[in-house]
Order: C-alpha cells, then sequence, then structure tokens
C-alpha cells in the first residue's frame, strides 16, 4: 500500500501560473474512504441555480404543469418535469418542493416581495436573500447576503475560489446594455461596512475556465515571459504542467493513476469544447479543456417581432452549449474542492432570451407568459431548465468520491422566478405571481433526502435555501425566513 501522504491541497504546476487541482485520490484518504488521512471530514458542496420565468401563464386556466399530483415518493412527472425521466434514476435523487409563497404584502410575517410594480426585481430580491425589499423605489434587487455567500462565508475560507458565480444567459437581449435593477444578478454579498453588494456572474465562458486554472502568477520575471510565450501557443494546460504531474505518479497506486488519467481527460475534453471541436468522450473528472472563443452574442430583440424572431441569431447566444460548458467547470470546481458554493443564473428575471430554438415559438422568455399561448407552452421553456438542472446533478451523482459519490455531499437548488396564481391586479392565475411556488432541491449531503414531492403550505421558498445550508453543515437562516422544510432532512 502506498503511504498516505499527500495532501488534499496538492496542486500541479506549470508554465503560466497554470495550476490543476486534483480529485479526492486514495492516497488523501483515510481507510474507510470516508474522510481525509488527515482525520477532516470529506467537503460539502453548495449550489443554487434559477430560472427567470414564473411557473405560469396570464390568465391561464391550466394547472399542475410542474407539481405532481402525487406526494410523498415516486411522484409523478408533468410537462415542466418531464425532463428527470431522461436520466437514469435521477429523479430519485432529486425532490419537489410546492405550495411556497413570497406575499406581496409587507406587513406579513415571512419576507414580502415588497410591491407589485417592478415585480421582476421586488420578487428577486427577497426569494434569493430572504429580505424583504423596503419600497417601490427600492430597486437594489437583494437587501442581504444571498444564500450562496452565507454559505461561502462558513465553509469556503480555504478553498481557491470562496464562491463562483456563473451566468448562462449571456446579455440582456433589449434596448442594449446590461439588465436594469439586478435582474442578471443571483449573488449578494458583503462589504467591508455590512452592506450589501451585487455579486455578478461570470458571462465568459472561456475567462471562466481560464480563472479557475490560470491563476497563479510565476514570481521569477524569466519564468512569466516564457509562461506568456507558452500561453501565446495557446498550449494544452496538461502539457504545462507535465513536469509535476510525472513527478507524482510514482507516490500514487494504481486506482489514484486511473483516477489521475480521467481528471487530466476531463479536463482536455474541457479545452476541447471550448475550441468548439467535438469532445472526446471520457469519463468523470477529465482535464476541462480550452473552451476557445465564447458562442457568440445574439443581437438586441428590440423592435423584433413575428417571423423575424425566428433567427436565433437575435436574443439567443447559443445558451445550451453556455450551460454544458459551466456544467463542467462547476462539476471540476466541486470535484477538485476549489469552491464549495456557486450560483448559476440559466437566465434572469423577466428574462428577454430567444425562446424559438428551445420551443418553437417567435417570443422572447419574458412576452411567452404573455402570449395567450398558456402554461402548457410556458412549461416547456421551464422543461429546458429542467433538463439542464438534472444533467448536472447526474453528472455530479455519476462521479466516485471516497466511499461513494459527489452528489452525497453536494445541495443543490433550482429556483424558478414566480409560480402560478394570483396577482395583486386581481388576475385568476398570472405570470406575474408569487403564489403557488415550487422549486427542485437535489442531493445527499446531511442526510438530504431525494425522489419526494413535499407540500410546504404558505412556506418561503427561502426554506428550501435554509434546508440546503443546513444539509452541508451551516446552521444559519436566509434572511427574515427562519427554519426548514419539513420532511426533507434525515
Amino acid at each position: 500500500m502506498k503511504p498516505r501522504n499527500l495532501s488534499r491541497r496538492t496542486l500541479l504546476r506549470g508554465l503560466g501560473g497554470v495550476a490543476i487541482a486534483l480529485p479526492a485520490l486514495e492516497i488523501m484518504l483515510n481507510r474507510h474512504g470516508d474522510a481525509l488521512a488527515n482525520a477532516d471530514p470529506m467537503a460539502r458542496r453548495f449550489l443554487v441555480a434559477f430560472n427567470g420565468q414564473s411557473l405560469g401563464g396570464d390568465n391561464d386556466t391550466v394547472h399542475n404543469l410542474y407539481v405532481p399530483d402525487t406526494v410523498g415518493p415516486g411522484y409523478d412527472l408533468k410537462v415542466a418535469t418531464m425532463p428527470l425521466g431522461g436520466y437514469a434514476g435521477v429523479q430519485s435523487d432529486i425532490s419537489i418542493v410546492s405550495g411556497l409563497r413570497i406575499p406581496y404584502n409587507t406587513g406579513m410575517g415571512i419576507p414580502a416581495a415588497g410591491w407589485d410594480v417592478g415585480f421582476h426585481t421586488e420578487a428577486l430580491g427577497p426569494l434569493i436573500t430572504g429580505v424583504r425589499n423596503k419600497g417601490p423605489e427600492d430597486y437594489p434587487g437583494g437587501n442581504g447576503p444571498s444564500a450562496d455567500q452565507i454559505v461561502a462565508d462558513a465553509i469556503g475560507q480555504t478553498t481557491a475560489f470562496k464562491s463562483l458565480a456563473y451566468q448562462v444567459q449571456a446579455a440582456w437581449y433589449l434596448s442594449g446594455g446590461s439588465a436594469p435593477y439586478g435582474r442578471d444578478i443571483l449573488s449578494y454579498k458583503l462589504d467591508g461596512m455590512g452592506n450589501p453588494i451585487p455579486n455578478p456572474g461570470q458571462v465568459s465562458p472561456k475567462a471562466a475556465f481560464d480563472s479557475l486554472f490560470m491563476g497563479f502568477v510565476p514570481p521569477d520575471p524569466g519564468e512569466a515571459l516564457k509562461a506568456a510565450y507558452e500561453l501565446a501557443k495557446r498550449k494544452s494546460i496538461i502539457d504545462l504542467v507535465k513536469h509535476d504531474f510525472e513527478a507524482l505518479i510514482p507516490k500514487l497506486g494504481k486506482a489514484d493513476n486511473q483516477r489521475m488519467q480521467r481528471h487530466l481527460d476531463e479536463i482536455r475534453d474541457l479545452e476541447i469544447k471550448l475550441m468548439a471541436v467535438p469532445p472526446v468522450q471520457t469519463e468523470q473528472c477529465k482535464m476541462l479543456p480550452d473552451p476557445g472563443p465564447d458562442p457568440a452574442i445574439g443581437g438586441d430583440n428590440v423592435g423584433v417581432g413575428g417571423d423575424d424572431m425566428f433567427d436565433i441569431n437575435v436574443g439567443y447566444s447559443d445558451e445550451a452549449k453556455r450551460a454544458q460548458i459551466f456544467h463542467d467547470l462547476i462539476h471540476m470546481a466541486f470535484v477538485c474542492d476549489l469552491s464549495r458554493s456557486v450560483a448559476l443564473l440559466y437566465t434572469m428575471a423577466q428574462s428577454h432570451m430567444n425562446i424559438y430554438p428551445i420551443a418553437g415559438h417567435p417570443y422572447d422568455q419574458h412576452e411567452l407568459g404573455h402570449s395567450g399561448l398558456g402554461t402548457a407552452e410556458v412549461s416547456k421553456v421551464i422543461a429546458w431548465h429542467v433538463d439542464l438542472f438534472a444533467g448536472l446533478v447526474a453528472k455530479i451523482r455519476d462521479t466516485p468520491e471516497g466511499d461513494g459519490s459527489l452528489l452525497d455531499r453536494c445541495a443543490m437548488v433550482l429556483l424558478h422566478e414566480g409560480g402560478h396564481g394570483y396577482d395583486p391586479a386581481g388576475k385568476d392565475n398570472s405570470s406575474h405571481s408569487t403564489e403557488n411556488m415550487a422549486c427542485m432541491i437535489a442531493g445527499r449531503a446531511g442526510g438530504l433526502k431525494g425522489g419526494q414531492h413535499v407540500v410546504a403550505t404558505d412556506m418561503h421558498p427561502g426554506n428550501v435555501l435554509n434546508t440546503a445550508m443546513r444539509a452541508v453543515g451551516v446552521d444559519k437562516d436566509l434572511g427574515e425566513v427562519v427554519g426548514v422544510i419539513p420532511g426533507l432532512l434525515a
């Protein structure tokens, strides 16, 4: 047996400030594979993802295209949740929580959406921070730290990246410029004075890739010049750490050698994706290939309607491809313990992403809810988000770690902007509603239970985030929202 003398923080370093973190190898673990060799527990990871669309459409009487009819284990799948059936066994790792609400009345005991004006930010802030908005002029988006930052402060202090924030939707796609009032912000941290400030997500997959592997600057000027030359040639990151890798191999047993090879394969695979070359299909923790140039960003939707929206170069930037690359980066960050807390914004609040490539309708995502086509068509777009989330859960579930799976130490939540219920204007059903909300929670960390439909009548979505935080060992509440969802934790 090889001596267990390799630190979990070991890096393969190379030219250009490149550094590759390693997965949890046998040489780093105790005899049982359930803790590190120094007796420290295995790391837990947290993720919150967001879909910028309510579950229903304006004045649509069609219900239950997301929420199961059955309660408890083995729930039935609806139009919006059908993708869960496309990944073998993943439904057993994902629970649906329904009956949630963010009330409009600011005087109620749980955080309100604030005011019905500016719905898309007035609801988003309390959703991700658990703190009510102060008034109709209060448009910063968040009045407290978001769940990912609460987790990062508690368990992310020793990782290379305290937290990561990624944004799949590449642009606002309306009137040029950035999204107003924080509609593209899923993460808020506290500044030195204790005030919440936006923590924008990284939009560029290429920049996100580089930040994971190229954050170490060679102190020697000669090495720095050599590094710049090597990177200019776009040499593979794997080649840049070859010397350290060859020195490590003799220390590893057969199983660890195989795992390291998979790790390097995964990184190479991601490099290939970023270069828009068909990826090599390999297993588990493959070295992330350089993604190459980002997909082109589509133009604004302003003044565009009807058949013109069928042009996918308008209001669409191959978000499907972007999502997959960000998934690979998140997987690598979790496998290598580079970060334990991630905020992943699939589409922003009041999303104006062109949904024709997804659902075949000449509308952007926001206008689809007001199109009159109904909840059945809205659900197809929600299903696109659910499919992405389920694929990420499956990827993490299928990754061995220690004596089990990486998912054993993860808690992951998919939030939706609104629900399917009434709004203050008196509509029976509306795409502008935070009544009858639902979301998904996945993972097995801390005894988290999957495969259930739990009805949490009148509880806040923040209670789901509290549950996920407890699962990763963070005994804190989200803003004004107190407590967890009953029945989700063992």
